[in-house]
C-alpha cells in the first residue's frame, strides 16, 4: 500500500515514510492512496478473532511486507498488548441502554495505549532495520504523553528518544506523575505556559524544516501521525463485533458510536473504518465547552476560538483539531486540491466556513453534542448512582451526549434504532478532582480504597518525581510559540549533554 498527503503534494510514500515523518512535507496529513474495502465475508471472518489477531489482520493491510516476513508483525503486535490487565484487552460493559467499550486497560489507563504501543514499536522496528535514531516530540493534554513515554520504554529500543510537552496546570496529578516518575535518560518532560494545543505549531514548524528534522530523526506521534488512527481502527472493528454479539445481530447491521472528541484522532479512526466498509451508521462527536468540532458539525463553522477554556474534561480541550483535515478529505471524496485550499484559508485566517452542501453531507455522517462541566458531572453521577458504573470525565461527556440524543431505553431492544456504543477512553483513577466534583469526596475515597483502583496508580502517587523543564509565555501566543521553538531547537542542537534537556 502507498500513501499520499491530504493536500496533494506527496504521493507514493511507504508506510514507514508516513509514520516516520508524521506531517507530510506539504503540511498535510498522510492517508492511503486508495482505502482498501472489506467485504461482508471479510467482516464475518474477523468477527471471531481475538483482539491481537484482529490487530494483526488490520495492521497487516497497511504495513504490508515492509517489516519483512509476517512473523515480524505478529511478534510486534503480541508485544503491544502484553501489559494490558484484561484478557479481552478491550471489554464491553452495559450501562443502561448504552454499551461502554473500555479502552483503558493498558499500562497508562487510557485509550492512547492502543494507538501508541503499535506506533512506537513500528517506529522502533523500522529504526533498528535502518540503524538510525528517532527523536520523538509529543504535545499532550494529559493522556498522549504518558502513553507515548510508556510505549518508548516498553519497546526497549536504544534508537528512540522522546520529549513530551504539556500545558502547565492543565493535566491531573496522576497524569503528570506518569511522566515525571520515568527515570530514563532518553525521556524528557517539559511544561509550557499556554493552552492545550499551543505547542502544535512549533512542533509542526520543526517537522517542516527538513534539514533540522533529518538531523535529529525527528518524528511526531500525536494523532496527526497516520500510525495512530490506523492502530485505533482496531478497536472500532472490535466494538462493532462486540455490539453485534451483545444484541444478537448479524454482520451488516448498523451501529452508532459516540466518541469523546478532542484532536479527533479517535473519531477519524472510526471514519476511516467506515470508509473500509465497517457498517457504522453514525459517529457522534462529544465535546466539552472547547467545542470547535461541535460548531463545525452543527453549523459548518470551523473557527478557532479566542481562548482555551479550563474544564473538568481537559484531555479533550482543543482549539483546532488537526484530524478535521482527514475528515474533510474523505467527506470531499479525497479531493486534495480543495482540502489544500481549505486548510490554507484556515492557516491564514483561523476560520473556515463550510459551504451549505458540504455541511449537509457532513451532517449525514456525523452528529455532535456540546457538554459543559455541569452536564458532565450529572452524567458521571447518573452512571454511578443509577447503573453502578464509575466513568472518567471524558467518558461521561460521551454518555451525556448519548443520553441526550438517544434517551434511556436500549434502542435496538425497542426496535427503534441501531445499538449505541460509547467509547470509554480512560480510567477514572486518573481524574481525582473531576470525579470528586461529580460524586463527592466520600465517593472518591471509597473508590480509591477499593479493589477497582489500579495498584499501579497507587504506587505512582508515592513515587519521586523528576524536575521539569519549563517554557514560559513571551507576550502574544505567536511570540510565545516562536520563543518556545527557538528554545527547543537549541536543546536538541546542543552537543553538550549538560546543557541539553
Amino acid at each position: 500500500m502507498k500513501f499520499c498527503s491530504t493536500r496533494g503534494g506527496v504521493r507514493g510514500a511507504s508506510f514507514e515514510d508516513a509514520i516516520s515523518q508524521g506531517y507530510a512535507p506539504d503540511g498535510g496529513l498522510y492517508v492511503p492512496e486508495s482505502m482498501p474495502k472489506l467485504s461482508a465475508l471479510d467482516l464475518e471472518r474477523w468477527r471471531g478473532l481475538s483482539f491481537p489477531a484482529l490487530a494483526e489482520a488490520l495492521l497487516g493491510i497497511f504495513v504490508g511486507e515492509e517489516l519483512g516476513p509476517p512473523a515480524a508483525l505478529s511478534a510486534l503486535v503480541r508485544g503491544c498488548y502484553s501489559s494490558f490487565d484484561c484478557a479481552e484487552i478491550v471489554p464491553v460493559k452495559r450501562v443502561g441502554g448504552l454499551l461502554a467499550v473500555e479502552l483503558f486497560h493498558g499500562p497508562t489507563f487510557c485509550f492512547k495505549d492502543l494507538g501508541q504501543q503499535p506506533l512506537v514499536r513500528l517506529l522502533a522496528a523500522f529504526a533498528e532495520r535502518r540503524k538510525i535514531r528517532h527523536t520523538v516530540l509529543v504535545s499532550t493534554t494529559g493522556d498522549t504523553g504518558p502513553a507515548a513515554m510508556r510505549a518508548v520504554s516498553d519497546s526497549g529500543s536504544p534508537n528512540l528518544d522522546i520529549v513530551v510537552f504539556f500545558p502547565e496546570g492543565q493535566i491531573s496529578e496522576l497524569q503528570r506523575r506518569q511522566m515525571t516518575t520515568v527515570s530514563s535518560s532518553r525521556a524528557h518532560v517539559v511544561t509550557f505556559e499556554g493552552g492545550g494545543d499551543d505547542m502544535d505549531a512549533p512542533i509542526k514548524n520543526m517537522a517542516a524544516d527538513r534539514a533540522f528534522a533529518k538531523r535529529h530523526g525527528m518524528c511526531g506521534i500525536n494523532s496527526y501521525n497516520l500510525g495512530r488512527p490506523v492502530s485505533q481502527m482496531v478497536h472500532y472493528f472490535w466494538s462493532y463485533f462486540r455490539a453485534l454479539d451483545h444484541q444478537g445481530l448479524q454482520v451488516g447491521d448498523p451501529v452508532d458510536i459516540v466518541v469523546p472528541s478532542g484532536a479527533l484522532g479517535n473519531l477519524v479512526a472510526g471514519y476511516m473504518s467506515k470508509q473500509m466498509g465497517l457498517p457504522i451508521r453514525r459517529l457522534v462527536a462529544a465535546t466539552n465547552t472547547n467545542d470547535i468540532t461541535h460548531r463545525t458539525f452543527n453549523a459548518g463553522n470551523f473557527h478557532r476560538s479566542e481562548r482555551m477554556e479550563k474544564t473538568l474534561s481537559d484531555a479533550i480541550n482543543i482549539q483546532v483539531p488537526y484530524n478535521m483535515e482527514r475528515i474533510f478529505y474523505y467527506l470531499m471524496g479525497e479531493d486534495a486540491p480543495t482540502i489544500a485550499s481549505w486548510m490554507a484559508e484556515m492557516d491564514r485566517t483561523g476560520q473556515l466556513t463550510l459551504p451549505p452542501a458540504e455541511l449537509l453531507r457532513l451532517q449525514e455522517e456525523f452528529g455532535s453534542r456540546r457538554v459543559d462541566d455541569v452536564a458532565m458531572c450529572a452524567a458521571l453521577r447518573k452512571a454511578f448512582e443509577t447503573h453502578g458504573y464509575l466513568a472518567d470525565p471524558h467518558t461521561a461527556v460521551a454518555m451525556a451526549a448519548a443520553w441526550d440524543i438517544y434517551g434511556e431505553e436500549p434502542p435496538a431492544a425497542a426496535g427503534r434504532a441501531p445499538p449505541v456504543v460509547v467509547l470509554a477512553t480512560a480510567s477514572p483513577c486518573k481524574f481525582q478532582a473531576s470525579v470528586t466534583a461529580a460524586i463527592g469526596a466520600s465517593g472518591w475515597a471509597a473508590y480509591a480504597a477499593g479493589a477497582a483502583f489500579p495498584e499501579a496508580a497507587r504506587a505512582l502517587m508515592q513515587a519521586p518525581e523528576r524536575p521539569l523543564a519549563r517554557l514560559a509565555a513571551r507576550g502574544s501566543l505567536v511570540e510565545s510559540q516562536a520563543s518556545w521553538e527557538r528554545e527547543v531547537r537549541g536543546w536538541l542542537d546542543n552537543t553538550d549533554p549538560k546543557a541539553r534537556l
